[in-house]
Protein backbone atom coordinates (compact mmCIF):
# COMPACT_ATOMS: atom_id res chain seq x y z
CA UNK A 1 0.00 0.00 0.00
CA UNK A 2 1.56 3.53 -0.75
CA UNK A 3 2.44 5.93 1.31
CA UNK A 4 4.75 6.00 4.86
CA UNK A 5 3.48 5.91 8.52
CA UNK A 6 4.93 8.43 11.04
CA UNK A 7 4.76 8.21 14.38
CA UNK A 8 1.50 6.79 14.25
CA UNK A 9 -0.02 8.54 11.17
CA UNK A 10 -0.27 7.96 7.50
CA UNK A 11 1.37 10.14 4.88
CA UNK A 12 1.22 9.94 1.24
CA UNK A 13 3.06 12.30 -1.52
CA UNK A 14 3.31 11.77 -5.04
CA UNK A 15 4.58 8.67 -6.91
CA UNK A 16 7.01 9.70 -10.03
CA UNK A 17 5.29 6.68 -11.67
CA UNK A 18 2.74 8.97 -13.42
CA UNK A 19 5.72 10.48 -15.24
CA UNK A 20 5.21 8.16 -17.87
CA UNK A 21 1.13 8.72 -18.02
CA UNK A 22 1.28 12.74 -18.47
CA UNK A 23 4.95 14.07 -19.87
CA UNK A 24 4.68 12.24 -22.95
CA UNK A 25 1.04 13.68 -23.38
CA UNK A 26 2.74 17.13 -21.93
CA UNK A 27 5.71 17.10 -24.36
CA UNK A 28 3.82 16.06 -27.62
CA UNK A 29 1.55 18.84 -27.08
CA UNK A 30 4.08 21.25 -26.47
CA UNK A 31 6.50 20.18 -29.26
CA UNK A 32 3.69 20.45 -31.74
CA UNK A 33 3.24 23.99 -30.31
CA UNK A 34 6.32 25.67 -30.52
CA UNK A 35 8.92 23.41 -31.35
CA UNK A 36 8.88 23.20 -35.29
CA UNK A 37 12.90 23.81 -35.48
CA UNK A 38 14.23 25.09 -32.48
CA UNK A 39 15.63 22.35 -30.07
CA UNK A 40 16.17 25.09 -26.96
CA UNK A 41 13.83 28.03 -26.78
CA UNK A 42 15.19 30.93 -24.21
CA UNK A 43 13.05 33.35 -25.68
CA UNK A 44 11.50 34.79 -22.44
CA UNK A 45 8.04 35.90 -23.51
CA UNK A 46 7.81 32.02 -25.56
CA UNK A 47 9.12 30.79 -22.28
CA UNK A 48 6.21 32.19 -20.35
CA UNK A 49 3.95 31.02 -22.76
CA UNK A 50 4.89 27.32 -22.51
CA UNK A 51 5.63 27.25 -18.66
CA UNK A 52 1.72 28.51 -18.94
CA UNK A 53 0.91 26.11 -21.01
CA UNK A 54 2.15 23.59 -18.77
CA UNK A 55 0.30 24.87 -15.97
CA UNK A 56 -2.67 24.92 -17.48
CA UNK A 57 -2.06 21.35 -19.02
CA UNK A 58 -1.86 19.83 -14.75
CA UNK A 59 -4.68 22.14 -13.73
CA UNK A 60 -6.76 20.80 -16.43
CA UNK A 61 -5.97 17.09 -15.28
CA UNK A 62 -6.35 17.60 -11.36
CA UNK A 63 -9.49 18.99 -12.17
CA UNK A 64 -10.73 16.46 -14.20
CA UNK A 65 -9.61 13.78 -12.07
CA UNK A 66 -11.17 15.43 -9.00
CA UNK A 67 -14.59 16.14 -10.82
CA UNK A 68 -14.63 11.91 -11.71
CA UNK A 69 -14.51 11.00 -8.03
CA UNK A 70 -18.02 11.43 -6.41
CA UNK A 71 -17.81 9.85 -3.39
CA UNK A 72 -17.44 11.66 -0.28
CA UNK A 73 -15.67 9.17 1.87
CA UNK A 74 -12.40 9.77 -0.38
CA UNK A 75 -12.83 13.37 0.63
CA UNK A 76 -13.36 12.91 4.24
CA UNK A 77 -10.12 10.51 3.66
CA UNK A 78 -7.95 13.12 2.56
CA UNK A 79 -9.58 15.35 5.43
CA UNK A 80 -8.20 12.84 7.41
CA UNK A 81 -5.02 12.81 6.55
CA UNK A 82 -4.39 16.50 6.39
CA UNK A 83 -5.80 16.15 10.03
CA UNK A 84 -2.95 13.93 10.81
CA UNK A 85 0.28 15.82 8.50
CA UNK A 86 -1.17 18.89 11.46
CA UNK A 87 0.05 17.02 13.99
CA UNK A 88 3.31 15.85 12.48
CA UNK A 89 4.11 19.48 10.99
CA UNK A 90 3.73 20.50 15.02
CA UNK A 91 6.64 17.92 15.74
CA UNK A 92 8.98 19.60 12.98
CA UNK A 93 8.42 23.00 14.62
CA UNK A 94 9.97 21.56 17.96
CA UNK A 95 12.98 20.17 15.74
CA UNK A 96 11.68 16.92 14.83
CA UNK A 97 13.24 16.03 11.45
CA UNK A 98 11.14 13.73 8.68
CA UNK A 99 12.45 9.92 7.92
CA UNK A 100 10.81 11.23 4.32
CA UNK A 101 11.96 14.36 2.01
CA UNK A 102 10.40 17.31 3.73
CA UNK A 103 9.53 19.14 0.94
CA UNK A 104 7.43 16.14 -0.72
CA UNK A 105 5.95 16.07 2.75
CA UNK A 106 5.12 20.19 2.89
CA UNK A 107 3.99 19.73 -1.18
CA UNK A 108 1.60 16.89 0.10
CA UNK A 109 0.48 19.25 2.83
CA UNK A 110 -0.47 22.06 0.45
CA UNK A 111 -2.10 19.74 -1.97
CA UNK A 112 -4.40 17.99 0.11
CA UNK A 113 -6.11 21.70 1.14
CA UNK A 114 -6.16 22.40 -2.94
CA UNK A 115 -8.23 19.24 -3.28
CA UNK A 116 -10.16 19.26 -0.43
CA UNK A 117 -11.33 23.12 -1.62
CA UNK A 118 -12.11 21.71 -5.32
CA UNK A 119 -14.12 18.86 -3.73
CA UNK A 120 -16.67 21.27 -2.30
CA UNK A 121 -18.25 22.16 -5.70
CA UNK A 122 -19.66 18.92 -6.74
CA UNK A 123 -22.83 16.67 -6.24
CA UNK A 124 -20.89 13.69 -3.89
CA UNK A 125 -22.17 10.58 -3.20
CA UNK A 126 -22.59 9.44 0.56
CA UNK A 127 -22.11 5.89 2.35
CA UNK A 128 -24.37 3.94 5.06
CA UNK A 129 -20.64 4.01 6.64
CA UNK A 130 -17.95 6.01 6.03
CA UNK A 131 -15.57 5.03 7.93
CA UNK A 132 -16.16 1.22 6.58
CA UNK A 133 -15.88 2.74 2.86
CA UNK A 134 -12.97 4.49 3.56
CA UNK A 135 -11.67 1.54 5.55
CA UNK A 136 -12.45 -0.94 2.55
CA UNK A 137 -11.39 1.33 -0.17
CA UNK A 138 -7.80 2.58 1.88
CA UNK A 139 -5.78 1.18 -1.22
CA UNK A 140 -7.40 2.37 -4.03
CA UNK A 141 -7.77 5.94 -2.62
CA UNK A 142 -4.07 6.43 -1.67
CA UNK A 143 -3.08 5.37 -4.92
CA UNK A 144 -5.33 7.51 -6.63
CA UNK A 145 -4.28 10.41 -3.94
CA UNK A 146 -0.83 9.90 -5.15
CA UNK A 147 -1.65 10.52 -8.44
CA UNK A 148 -3.07 13.67 -7.74
CA UNK A 149 -0.56 14.45 -5.66
CA UNK A 150 1.75 13.97 -8.69
CA UNK A 151 -0.53 16.31 -10.93
CA UNK A 152 -0.39 18.94 -8.46
CA UNK A 153 3.21 18.96 -7.80
CA UNK A 154 3.66 19.60 -11.38
CA UNK A 155 1.25 22.48 -11.19
CA UNK A 156 3.28 24.24 -8.56
CA UNK A 157 6.23 23.71 -10.22
CA UNK A 158 5.42 25.22 -13.37
CA UNK A 159 3.74 27.67 -11.31
CA UNK A 160 7.05 28.93 -9.64
CA UNK A 161 9.06 28.16 -12.87
CA UNK A 162 6.62 30.58 -14.63
CA UNK A 163 7.18 33.39 -11.68
CA UNK A 164 11.19 32.62 -11.98
CA UNK A 165 10.89 33.33 -15.07
CA UNK A 166 9.20 36.62 -14.91
CA UNK A 167 11.90 38.13 -12.05
CA UNK A 168 14.74 37.15 -13.71
CA UNK A 169 13.76 36.92 -17.43
CA UNK A 170 17.40 35.14 -18.28
CA UNK A 171 17.01 32.61 -15.92
CA UNK A 172 14.53 29.97 -17.47
CA UNK A 173 14.31 27.80 -20.69
CA UNK A 174 12.91 24.99 -22.06
CA UNK A 175 14.65 22.62 -24.14
CA UNK A 176 13.27 19.91 -26.45
CA UNK A 177 15.72 16.56 -25.34
CA UNK A 178 15.97 14.15 -27.90
CA UNK A 179 17.78 11.43 -26.32
CA UNK A 180 14.70 10.88 -23.87
CA UNK A 181 12.01 12.08 -26.30
CA UNK A 182 10.43 14.61 -23.53
CA UNK A 183 10.19 18.57 -22.92
CA UNK A 184 12.72 19.38 -20.09
CA UNK A 185 12.54 22.56 -18.65
CA UNK A 186 16.25 24.42 -17.82
CA UNK A 187 17.61 26.51 -15.24
CA UNK A 188 20.52 28.39 -17.14
CA UNK A 189 23.45 28.62 -15.16
CA UNK A 190 24.83 30.37 -12.96
CA UNK A 191 21.29 30.70 -11.49
CA UNK A 192 21.20 27.16 -10.17
CA UNK A 193 24.08 28.67 -7.44
CA UNK A 194 21.90 31.51 -6.50
CA UNK A 195 18.62 29.87 -6.11
CA UNK A 196 19.76 26.84 -4.00
CA UNK A 197 21.88 29.47 -1.57
CA UNK A 198 18.39 31.22 -1.47
CA UNK A 199 16.73 28.09 -0.46
CA UNK A 200 19.20 27.36 1.81
CA UNK A 201 19.26 30.73 3.22
CA UNK A 202 15.74 31.19 4.03
CA UNK A 203 15.62 29.06 7.03
CA UNK A 204 18.12 31.02 9.23
CA UNK A 205 15.66 33.93 9.48
CA UNK A 206 12.53 31.75 10.65
CA UNK A 207 13.41 31.88 14.63
CA UNK A 208 13.43 35.71 14.69
CA UNK A 209 10.72 36.70 12.60
CA UNK A 210 8.01 39.20 14.35
CA UNK A 211 4.71 38.19 14.56
CA UNK A 212 1.52 40.66 15.45
CA UNK A 213 0.14 37.58 17.40
CA UNK A 214 -3.15 39.43 18.52
CA UNK A 215 -5.70 36.22 19.40
CA UNK A 216 -5.99 37.26 22.84
CA UNK A 217 -6.80 40.91 21.96
CA UNK A 218 -9.41 39.32 19.10
CA UNK A 219 -11.23 36.78 21.84
CA UNK A 220 -11.39 39.75 24.11
CA UNK A 221 -13.10 42.00 21.77
CA UNK A 222 -15.74 39.20 20.55
CA UNK A 223 -16.36 38.44 24.10
CA UNK A 224 -17.07 42.38 24.70
CA UNK A 225 -18.79 43.34 21.74
CA UNK A 226 -20.63 40.56 20.41
CA UNK A 227 -21.21 39.05 23.74
CA UNK A 228 -19.87 35.38 23.35
CA UNK A 229 -16.83 34.02 24.63
CA UNK A 230 -14.60 32.51 22.09
CA UNK A 231 -14.69 28.75 23.57
CA UNK A 232 -18.08 28.91 22.81
CA UNK A 233 -17.63 29.73 19.31
CA UNK A 234 -16.22 26.60 18.82
CA UNK A 235 -16.97 24.46 21.42
CA UNK A 236 -17.46 21.37 18.51
CA UNK A 237 -13.12 21.31 18.22
CA UNK A 238 -13.68 20.39 21.97
CA UNK A 239 -15.96 17.30 21.21
CA UNK A 240 -13.98 16.54 18.13
CA UNK A 241 -10.85 16.16 20.46
CA UNK A 242 -12.82 14.70 23.60
CA UNK A 243 -15.42 12.27 21.41
CA UNK A 244 -14.13 9.54 19.38
CA UNK A 245 -17.43 8.90 17.60
CA UNK A 246 -16.67 12.51 16.39
CA UNK A 247 -13.54 12.16 15.30
CA UNK A 248 -14.40 12.04 12.15
CA UNK A 249 -15.44 15.82 12.21
CA UNK A 250 -18.87 15.54 9.58
CA UNK A 251 -21.36 17.60 10.98
CA UNK A 252 -24.19 19.99 10.09
CA UNK A 253 -23.16 23.83 10.40
CA UNK A 254 -26.67 25.24 10.93
CA UNK A 255 -27.52 22.60 14.11
CA UNK A 256 -24.51 23.91 15.52
CA UNK A 257 -25.30 27.92 14.74
CA UNK A 258 -28.85 26.72 16.37
CA UNK A 259 -26.95 25.95 19.53
CA UNK A 260 -24.46 28.28 20.33
CA UNK A 261 -27.68 31.02 19.51
CA UNK A 262 -29.71 28.72 22.21
CA UNK A 263 -27.16 28.83 24.76
CA UNK A 264 -25.56 32.69 24.84
CA UNK A 265 -26.54 35.72 24.32
CA UNK A 266 -24.27 36.55 21.13
CA UNK A 267 -25.31 38.69 18.69
CA UNK A 268 -26.69 36.73 15.76
CA UNK A 269 -25.63 38.64 12.69
CA UNK A 270 -22.05 38.57 14.15
CA UNK A 271 -22.52 34.51 14.72
CA UNK A 272 -23.72 33.93 11.21
CA UNK A 273 -21.17 36.24 9.66
CA UNK A 274 -18.30 35.08 11.91
CA UNK A 275 -19.12 31.11 10.30
CA UNK A 276 -19.80 32.53 7.51
CA UNK A 277 -16.29 33.85 7.08
CA UNK A 278 -14.50 30.48 7.80
CA UNK A 279 -16.45 28.08 5.39
CA UNK A 280 -15.35 26.97 1.94
CA UNK A 281 -17.89 26.79 0.17
CA UNK A 282 -19.18 25.50 -4.00
CA UNK A 283 -20.05 29.39 -4.27
CA UNK A 284 -16.69 30.99 -3.12
CA UNK A 285 -14.31 28.14 -3.46
CA UNK A 286 -11.21 29.60 -6.10
CA UNK A 287 -10.95 28.39 -9.47
CA UNK A 288 -7.88 25.46 -9.65
CA UNK A 289 -5.92 28.20 -11.14
CA UNK A 290 -5.63 30.58 -8.51
CA UNK A 291 -5.32 27.80 -5.81
CA UNK A 292 -2.49 27.51 -7.00
CA UNK A 293 -1.34 31.28 -8.00
CA UNK A 294 -3.32 32.97 -5.06
CA UNK A 295 -2.40 30.52 -2.20
CA UNK A 296 -2.52 33.43 0.68
CA UNK A 297 -5.93 33.99 -0.77
CA UNK A 298 -8.59 34.61 1.85
CA UNK A 299 -10.89 32.20 0.22
CA UNK A 300 -8.55 29.47 0.64
CA UNK A 301 -8.88 26.27 2.97
CA UNK A 302 -5.87 27.43 4.78
CA UNK A 303 -8.05 30.31 5.83
CA UNK A 304 -11.18 28.93 6.15
CA UNK A 305 -11.34 25.23 8.12
CA UNK A 306 -15.20 24.75 7.75
CA UNK A 307 -16.00 23.00 4.40
CA UNK A 308 -19.21 22.75 3.23
CA UNK A 309 -20.70 19.63 1.16
CA UNK A 310 -23.77 18.49 -0.52
CA UNK A 311 -24.15 14.94 -0.50
CA UNK A 312 -26.94 12.79 -1.71
CA UNK A 313 -28.50 16.42 -1.86
CA UNK A 314 -27.93 17.16 1.53
CA UNK A 315 -26.05 19.51 2.74
CA UNK A 316 -22.97 18.87 5.67
CA UNK A 317 -20.02 20.07 7.14
CA UNK A 318 -16.35 19.17 7.78
CA UNK A 319 -14.90 20.79 10.23
CA UNK A 320 -11.29 19.37 11.87
CA UNK A 321 -10.15 20.17 15.15
CA UNK A 322 -6.42 20.50 14.02
CA UNK A 323 -7.33 22.94 10.96
CA UNK A 324 -9.42 25.06 13.06
CA UNK A 325 -6.28 26.07 14.96
CA UNK A 326 -4.05 26.30 11.65
CA UNK A 327 -6.62 28.47 10.66
CA UNK A 328 -7.17 30.94 13.41
CA UNK A 329 -3.43 31.00 14.04
CA UNK A 330 -2.76 31.77 10.65
CA UNK A 331 -5.56 34.42 10.62
CA UNK A 332 -4.68 36.21 13.69
CA UNK A 333 -0.65 36.25 12.83
CA UNK A 334 -0.70 36.64 8.96
CA UNK A 335 -3.70 38.06 8.13
CA UNK A 336 -5.13 40.60 10.54
CA UNK A 337 -1.71 42.33 11.08
CA UNK A 338 -1.80 43.26 7.15
CA UNK A 339 -5.67 44.46 7.30
CA UNK A 340 -6.63 41.03 5.74
CA UNK A 341 -9.89 39.28 7.02
CA UNK A 342 -12.96 37.53 5.76
CA UNK A 343 -15.10 39.68 3.29
CA UNK A 344 -18.46 38.71 5.40
CA UNK A 345 -17.17 40.14 8.63
CA UNK A 346 -16.96 43.12 7.26
CA UNK A 347 -20.57 43.58 8.45
CA UNK A 348 -19.09 43.79 12.05
CA UNK A 349 -17.96 47.28 12.41
CA UNK A 350 -16.32 47.18 16.25
CA UNK A 351 -14.39 43.63 14.45
CA UNK A 352 -13.36 45.58 11.64
CA UNK A 353 -12.18 48.62 13.37
CA UNK A 354 -9.93 45.86 15.37
CA UNK A 355 -8.32 44.18 12.05
CA UNK A 356 -7.67 48.27 11.12
CA UNK A 357 -6.01 49.04 13.75
CA UNK A 358 -3.87 46.64 14.29
CA UNK A 359 -3.25 47.34 9.91
CA UNK A 360 -2.00 50.28 10.74
CA UNK A 361 0.73 49.68 13.67
CA UNK A 362 2.04 46.65 12.26
CA UNK A 363 4.95 48.17 11.23
CA UNK A 364 6.03 48.93 14.47
CA UNK A 365 6.29 45.29 15.87
CA UNK A 366 9.49 45.91 13.84
CA UNK A 367 10.73 48.47 16.29
CA UNK A 368 11.02 47.32 19.39
CA UNK A 369 13.30 43.97 19.22
CA UNK A 370 15.19 46.34 16.59
CA UNK A 371 15.68 49.04 18.96
CA UNK A 372 16.42 46.36 21.88
CA UNK A 373 19.55 45.21 19.30
CA UNK A 374 21.14 48.67 18.91
CA UNK A 375 20.98 49.45 22.62
CA UNK A 376 23.44 46.71 22.86
CA UNK A 377 25.67 48.68 20.58
CA UNK A 378 25.05 51.72 22.97
CA UNK A 379 24.43 53.68 19.86
CA UNK A 380 22.06 56.89 19.99
CA UNK A 381 18.94 56.22 17.60
CA UNK A 382 15.31 57.53 17.18
CA UNK A 383 12.21 55.59 16.85
CA UNK A 384 9.02 56.42 14.50
CA UNK A 385 10.21 60.38 13.90
CA UNK A 386 8.14 62.73 13.05
CA UNK A 387 9.76 65.64 13.70
CA UNK A 388 13.75 66.81 14.27
CA UNK A 389 14.26 69.14 17.46
CA UNK A 390 15.83 72.35 16.45
CA UNK A 391 17.28 75.38 18.67
CA UNK A 392 14.70 77.44 20.70
CA UNK A 393 12.37 74.58 21.22
CA UNK A 394 11.43 74.54 17.72
CA UNK A 395 10.52 71.34 15.36
CA UNK A 396 11.45 70.76 12.10
CA UNK A 397 8.41 68.48 11.08
CA UNK A 398 8.79 65.65 8.52
CA UNK A 399 5.64 63.84 8.65
CA UNK A 400 3.44 65.60 6.29
CA UNK A 401 6.54 65.86 3.55
CA UNK A 402 9.11 62.39 3.33
CA UNK A 403 6.73 60.83 5.66
CA UNK A 404 7.65 59.42 9.29
CA UNK A 405 11.49 57.71 9.63
CA UNK A 406 10.59 53.84 11.25
CA UNK A 407 14.31 53.98 12.76
CA UNK A 408 17.20 56.06 12.66
CA UNK A 409 20.80 55.46 14.23
CA UNK A 410 24.33 56.38 14.36
CA UNK A 411 27.36 54.10 13.76
CA UNK A 412 29.75 56.09 15.69
CA UNK A 413 32.44 52.98 14.75
CA UNK A 414 31.40 52.68 10.80
CA UNK A 415 30.76 56.32 11.04
CA UNK A 416 27.20 55.84 9.09
CA UNK A 417 23.66 57.25 9.58
CA UNK A 418 21.22 54.31 9.26
CA UNK A 419 17.65 55.67 7.90
CA UNK A 420 15.64 52.90 8.35
CA UNK A 421 12.44 51.78 6.02
CA UNK A 422 10.41 49.16 8.70
CA UNK A 423 8.29 47.01 6.75
CA UNK A 424 6.51 44.05 8.35
CA UNK A 425 6.38 41.81 5.12
CA UNK A 426 3.57 38.60 5.56
CA UNK A 427 5.43 35.36 5.62
CA UNK A 428 5.43 34.06 1.93
CA UNK A 429 7.03 30.41 1.54
CA UNK A 430 6.80 30.20 -2.94
CA UNK A 431 8.09 32.49 -5.96
CA UNK A 432 4.55 33.19 -7.03
CA UNK A 433 4.52 35.06 -3.49
CA UNK A 434 7.90 36.56 -3.26
CA UNK A 435 7.12 38.14 -6.87
CA UNK A 436 4.26 40.38 -5.43
CA UNK A 437 6.38 41.49 -2.42
CA UNK A 438 9.29 41.87 -5.09
CA UNK A 439 6.24 44.18 -6.94
CA UNK A 440 5.28 46.31 -3.83
CA UNK A 441 8.94 47.07 -2.86
CA UNK A 442 10.13 47.91 -6.60
CA UNK A 443 7.07 50.29 -7.51
CA UNK A 444 6.53 52.18 -3.68
CA UNK A 445 9.32 51.21 -0.96
CA UNK A 446 11.89 51.90 -2.90
CA UNK A 447 10.97 55.55 -2.93
CA UNK A 448 9.59 56.20 0.61
CA UNK A 449 13.21 54.79 1.55
CA UNK A 450 15.07 56.93 -1.41
CA UNK A 451 13.08 60.14 -0.16
CA UNK A 452 14.32 59.72 3.56
CA UNK A 453 17.87 58.56 2.67
CA UNK A 454 18.21 61.85 0.59
CA UNK A 455 16.64 64.57 2.65
CA UNK A 456 18.30 63.19 5.37
CA UNK A 457 21.78 63.54 3.31
CA UNK A 458 20.56 67.12 2.97
CA UNK A 459 19.66 68.08 6.33
CA UNK A 460 23.09 66.47 8.15
CA UNK A 461 22.73 69.83 10.26
CA UNK A 462 19.40 69.08 11.66
CA UNK A 463 20.23 65.69 12.36
CA UNK A 464 23.01 66.25 14.68
CA UNK A 465 21.11 69.40 16.09
CA UNK A 466 18.46 67.01 17.07
CA UNK A 467 20.66 64.53 18.88
CA UNK A 468 22.62 67.50 20.43
CA UNK A 469 19.08 69.09 21.81
CA UNK A 470 17.03 66.52 22.66
CA UNK A 471 15.77 66.11 26.61
CA UNK A 472 16.96 61.76 26.45
CA UNK A 473 20.36 61.19 26.46
CA UNK A 474 21.74 64.14 24.45
CA UNK A 475 25.07 63.51 22.43
CA UNK A 476 26.94 66.50 20.91
CA UNK A 477 29.07 64.76 17.50
CA UNK A 478 30.12 66.16 13.97
CA UNK A 479 27.87 64.15 11.61
CA UNK A 480 29.37 66.39 8.71
CA UNK A 481 31.67 63.54 7.52
CA UNK A 482 29.19 60.61 8.10
CA UNK A 483 27.74 58.29 5.38
CA UNK A 484 24.21 58.14 5.01
CA UNK A 485 22.72 54.32 4.24
CA UNK A 486 18.92 53.68 3.76
CA UNK A 487 18.44 50.13 4.48
CA UNK A 488 14.37 48.07 4.73
CA UNK A 489 14.42 46.09 8.47
CA UNK A 490 12.20 43.50 6.65
CA UNK A 491 10.20 40.88 9.06
CA UNK A 492 9.85 37.83 7.11
CA UNK A 493 12.65 37.08 4.40
CA UNK A 494 11.39 37.55 0.79
CA UNK A 495 13.19 36.87 -2.61
CA UNK A 496 13.51 40.43 -3.24
CA UNK A 497 15.99 40.98 -0.35
CA UNK A 498 18.78 39.40 -2.63
CA UNK A 499 18.28 41.87 -5.80
CA UNK A 500 17.61 45.05 -3.72
CA UNK A 501 19.27 48.82 -4.40
CA UNK A 502 19.11 49.42 -0.92
CA UNK A 503 20.01 46.15 1.54
CA UNK A 504 17.43 44.33 3.04
CA UNK A 505 17.74 42.98 6.92
CA UNK A 506 15.48 41.05 8.70
CA UNK A 507 16.13 40.56 12.64
CA UNK A 508 18.50 38.21 12.09
CA UNK A 509 20.47 40.16 9.79
CA UNK A 510 20.33 43.14 11.27
CA UNK A 511 22.30 41.90 14.02
CA UNK A 512 25.02 40.73 12.46
CA UNK A 513 25.16 44.17 10.88
CA UNK A 514 25.79 45.79 14.01
CA UNK A 515 28.88 42.91 14.33
CA UNK A 516 30.29 44.23 11.25
CA UNK A 517 29.39 40.92 9.79
CA UNK A 518 28.36 41.05 5.92
CA UNK A 519 25.01 38.65 5.34
CA UNK A 520 25.32 38.95 1.56
CA UNK A 521 29.00 37.16 0.60
CA UNK A 522 30.61 37.66 -2.64
CA UNK A 523 30.45 35.13 -5.00
CA UNK A 524 32.91 34.13 -7.98
CA UNK A 525 31.65 32.16 -10.97
CA UNK A 526 34.49 30.55 -13.30
CA UNK A 527 33.82 30.58 -16.89
CA UNK A 528 34.62 27.23 -18.31
CA UNK A 529 35.34 28.26 -21.63
CA UNK A 530 36.74 32.04 -21.63
CA UNK A 531 38.54 30.51 -17.77
CA UNK A 532 36.88 34.22 -16.73
CA UNK A 533 36.06 34.66 -13.17
CA UNK A 534 33.58 37.36 -12.37
CA UNK A 535 32.68 38.43 -9.25
CA UNK A 536 29.09 38.77 -8.30
CA UNK A 537 27.97 40.90 -5.53
CA UNK A 538 24.94 41.91 -4.29
CA UNK A 539 22.38 42.96 -5.71
CA UNK A 540 23.16 39.23 -7.07
CA UNK A 541 20.65 38.85 -10.11
CA UNK A 542 20.75 42.36 -11.43
CA UNK A 543 24.95 41.97 -11.46
CA UNK A 544 24.80 38.64 -12.94
CA UNK A 545 22.23 40.06 -15.70
CA UNK A 546 24.91 43.18 -16.37
CA UNK A 547 27.72 41.17 -16.24
CA UNK A 548 27.39 37.17 -17.58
Amino acid sequence: MPGYIIEGKRVITSDDKYKDVYWPELSELIKEKYFSEALEISDPKIVEEILKFSFSFFCEKLEEKIKEEKRFSFYLFCHNLHEDSLDIFLKQTEGYKLSINEEKFAASRRILKVILEQSTKYELNGAPNFFLEMKTNRGEYSNFLEQLIYIAEWAFISSEYLARAQLFSKAIGVKNDLENSEIAFLTYQPYPLFFSYIFSDLPNHDSQVALSDCIDDFKSLIQNKYLIKYDDLCYFVAEILQNPQNRLGVTVLPEIVKIVKANTSVDHDFLDSFYAGLTVTRENALTIEDSFYKNQDIYKHTFRPILEYSIDGKQYHIIGANKWGESLMLLTTNCFPFGIFPPEWKINKDLKKFIEKIDNTHDKVLQNPIAELIKTKKFPFEIDIKSFQSVKKQFINIDKTIGDIDVLFLDLINKRIYVCECKHNRSRFDYNNWKRDYNNFKEKYEEQLKRKMEWTANNISVVQNHFKLRSNSPINIDLSTFEVVGIFIINAPTIYMYNSPYKCYTIHDFDRLLNDENPYPDFFISDEDSGKVYKIQHPYFENIESQI
